[in-house]
């Protein structure tokens, strides 16, 4: 009899094990199933936005480091009539220039390196009510990127017979983000302003578009 009743014990015992077994696997499902698009969401949002501000802090300090203004880069020719006549681009400067950008981009971005990022288990759940709450999950993330830089030219206008002219740097950013949940990438487009003049007399339509180099 105390045989048997250890056999049922034993048996009992390992049916409760499996049935745990069971619900750990099906509970490390749904969160994962749950965790993982969330993290991507939140993680991207995070990588997003330490790229857009280490763009617009590199740019300005690339050109204050070089001592190049917009006037270096591009130089805008008008007729005596005040009419703009041409739009003369320094190539060498400009080529160099978005080199010098582009690298230095991707090296500071390659500089973030475990940085936390903080989800809250109201988040992961998918409640209203509980988002944004407390506990929170840390996370770390770490960034590389490959970027790319062009030059934009455009018109706008400014009034009675002005023309503002706007000279842009476009940063387009490939981030890889790299997790313990795996690694993958997205993508930030933004643009600085580096120059802008007010020109007073007439554009030709011509020279009205948007101009890249």
């Amino acid at each position: 009899m105390a045989v048997r009743r250890r056999r049922d014990i034993s048996r009992k015992s390992k049916k409760r094990i499996f049935v745990l077994v069971i619900i750990f696997v099906l509970m490390f499902v749904f969160f994962e199933m749950r965790l993982r698009p969330v993290v991507r969401g939140v993680a991207s949002v995070q990588a997003q936005s330490l790229t857009t501000t280490l763009i617009n802090q590199t740019v300005p300090d690339v050109l204050e480091e070089m001592n190049i203004t917009s006037a270096d880069l591009e130089t805008i020719t008008q007729n005596n009539s005040g009419i703009i006549s041409s739009i003369n681009v320094n190539t060498v400067t400009v080529n160099k220039l978005k080199n010098i950008i582009s690298l230095r981009i991707q090296e500071n971005i390659s500089q973030i390196q475990n940085r936390k990022v903080y989800i809250s288990l109201g988040t992961i759940l998918g409640s209203e009510f509980f988002n944004g709450c407390n506990p929170s999950i840390p996370l770390n993330i770490s960034l590389s990127g490959n970027v790319k830089s062009d030059f934009e030219s455009t018109f706008e206008s400014g009034g009675v017979n002005q023309t503002v002219h706007k000279l842009s740097v476009k940063i387009s950013a490939d981030i890889n983000i790299i997790m313990p949940m795996g690694t993958f990438s997205t993508t930030v487009e933004t643009s600085v302003l580096v120059g802008e003049t007010v020109i007073v007399g007439s554009v030709p339509t011509g020279m009205l578009v948007s101009r890249t180099y």
